[in-house]
């Protein structure tokens, strides 16, 4: 497998994209490129901003992976959109595990493109990007939630994910003249992926502001996720 196609489609101008499960699970491997990266999720209700070319609107269209979290967005982009195709290259070190992977998925009946209207849970999702993670012994680095949730649910993802090196955290309660250091710890962890969660300054729009003073990795944002992973 030297590349991945992700099918997509354009709708007023935003583009979304509907990857397999094999194409998200391999996103930690497609994107071992000293580069970031950003994962965006969007719904019905966002739609209209999303549309802009404000700060928000931006970050949309910039995003690497944009995926659609209802059924009813999903549904409209497939049936009105224009279709699109991103095709990722695989880095040769990884092209033969990733066949292994495809021909695994295969073996299990699942499909390599899903054929019908589909949303996208940024749970699951996660859950395939962790488990690709700790596959190669990755690391990640938490950002956002009270300092009680950010313990829980570091401790959850230890315990669930134990061949996984988390690098740093920091809640989202932190204050302006510590960004800074956060900054410089997410330089020098170089995590594989930046797991981030509310609250944090400037909500999912902390990534764009902040990213390209990193060297590398994923960034992945859903408001609740360090709750959830906190067990609340």
């Amino acid at each position: 497998m030297e590349s991945l196609n992700i099918p997509g489609a354009a709708l007023d101008g935003v583009r979304i994209d509907f990857p397999s499960r094999l194409a998200l699970a391999a996103l930690p491997y497609l994107w071992d490129d000293e580069r970031n990266h950003q994962i965006c999720f969007i719904n019905t209700g966002r739609w209209p901003k999303a549309k802009n070319r404000d700060e928000y609107g931006s970050m949309i269209a910039s995003a690497d992976i944009v995926l659609p979290r209802d059924r009813d967005l999903s549904k409209k982009a497939r049936t009105q959109g224009n279709q699109v195709t991103h095709t990722w290259p695989v880095p040769f070190i990884h092209q033969m595990l990733l066949d292994a992977l495809y021909e695994s998925m295969e073996a299990e009946n699942i499909e390599p493109e899903e054929k019908k209207p589909y949303a996208y849970k940024p749970q699951k999702v996660l859950t395939l990007l962790l488990s690709a993670i700790e596959r190669r012994n990755g690391s990640i680095f938490l950002l956002g939630g009270s300092p009680l949730t950010l313990i829980r649910a570091e401790k959850n993802i230890r315990a669930t994910y134990p061949e996984i090196t988390i690098v740093g955290s920091m809640h989202g309660l932190y204050r302006q003249q510590e960004e800074p250091a956060l900054i410089q710890a997410i330089q020098k962890g170089a995590p594989n992926l930046i797991l981030a969660g509310d609250p944090i300054p400037t909500g999912e729009c902390w990534i764009p502001r902040h990213m390209g003073t990193t060297r590398s990795g994923i960034f992945f944002y859903y408001g609740p996720i360090l709750r959830w992973f906190a067990g609340r």
